[in-house]
């Protein structure tokens, strides 16, 4: 049987398809298939998949029309045949080993998903370790399972950073059977601007162990391509309405406002930071009262307000405290003045 399928959505990375697959196919693991799937890539990606397809009986195309990495990880999933799967970003590459180690631990311990470490990759000489664990780990039985999840969700108020455990697929590999059960799929991320944190919030329910192993195998790469690079007037009220689909899925799930309400709050917190960073960012660009002007409809926005009123702040650490601050009174000049700081 096959132990793991690799989906590889491709979509205009032509650039970067050779890294990424050498990666993939150099694994140390045996038994694994790559599922590229062409989401209608407007240059020479299609015609490599093909190449690839042909030299390496384990590697499957799918062709399809353009509809995003979500539709484009689903389309995978059809046609996937490995007891575990995978799903990795084609601009990025991987640790030789990561396939291996994941799914041994994963195999050995009956367990639904298992997640490693990643790096941010600007280039060989600036790669930045993310390591969640810093030992083999095990999470057995629904409330340990549920802290998972909420520790994807947001952080609580008093810990160091708003993110305890990144929510993106790339670094874990997942039951198929426990994805074809449950008949779980992915939503567009034209819908939806994080599609990865709702999977789990439908994945992680019905999983009742999981796993995490202390490599940093994943290499997030910093291409310069990033959605988060361009300028979107519309990117705050994208976040609120993900904001807003995240506590209904919750609450659909079966949780309680009192157990994710503090943390989904946090994740609010990051995002209008976030959103604010980039008024700042283009200030030179797009003029500083157009900016403070966008910047002031989120912070009078009635969900901030609401969150402000609500949210124990005294619990945060001081330099979050001093950003909420702010946001609750709606002093855009001391928030950009707090940006400008931070850059020096």
């Amino acid at each position: 049987m096959t132990k793991v399928s690799i989906i590889l959505p491709i979509y205009n990375v032509e650039k970067y398809l050779k890294r990424c697959m050498d990666s993939l196919l150099n694994q140390t693991l045996k038994d694994f298939e790559i599922i590229m799937v062409d989401d209608e890539s407007p240059d020479n990606c299609p015609q490599l998949c093909e190449e690839y397809k042909s030299k390496y009986p384990n590697v499957k195309v799918v062709h399809k029309k353009n509809g995003g990495l979500g539709f484009a990880r689903n389309s995978g999933l059809e046609v996937c045949e490995g007891e575990y799967v995978a799903f990795i970003d084609s601009d990025d590459f991987v640790d030789i080993h990561m396939f291996e180690d994941l799914y041994n631990y994963a195999h050995n311990h009956g367990l639904d998903a298992c997640f490693c470490g990643y790096n941010i990759y600007k280039n060989a000489d600036h790669i930045k370790k993310r390591q969640e664990k810093s030992d083999y780990e095990i999470c057995d039985g629904r409330n340990a399972v549920d802290e998972v999840l909420m520790d994807m969700v947001g952080s609580e108020p008093s810990y160091h950073s708003d993110v305890k455990i990144l929510s993106s697929m790339w670094k874990g590999i997942y039951s198929l059977d426990t994805i074809r059960k449950n008949k779980l799929q992915f939503v567009s991320e034209r819908e939806l601007i994080a599609e990865d944190i709702m999977f789990h919030i439908d994945f992680l329910p019905h999983a009742t162990k999981v796993g995490f192993v202390p490599g940093c195998y994943y290499y997030y790469c910093d291409n310069g391509t990033s959605l988060t690079r361009s300028y979107r007037s519309d990117r705050f009220d994208r976040e609120l309405y993900q904001y807003k689909c995240m506590a209904q899925r919750l609450m659909a799930q079966g949780y309680s406002k009192g157990q994710f309400t503090n943390r989904l709050d946090r994740y609010l917190l990051l995002k209008i930071r976030a959103c604010i960073s980039q008024q700042y960012a283009y200030i030179s660009k797009n003029g500083y009262r157009r900016m403070r002007k966008e910047t002031q409809k989120i912070v009078a926005c009635p969900e901030v307000i609401d969150f402000c009123r609500r949210y124990p702040s005294h619990l945060l650490r001081i330099k979050h405290r001093l950003f909420f601050t702010l946001v609750k009174y709606k002093l855009v000049d001391m928030i950009f003045l707090l940006f400008k700081i931070n850059k020096q």
